[in-house]
């Protein structure tokens, strides 16, 4: 679970740095994303 969840920060910060969004985008991206894995 907690090693899923750090991949999945790592590539959207990846992601989101390779796109160029603003840190708060990253941040929504992130609690987006530990949300939906602690859900499922």
């Amino acid at each position: 679970m907690l090693e899923s969840l750090i991949n999945m920060v790592t590539q959207t910060a990846e992601v989101g740095s390779a796109a160029g969004h603003t840190p708060q985008t990253a941040v929504a991206a992130l609690l987006c994303a530990a949300l939906i894995n602690f859900f499922s």
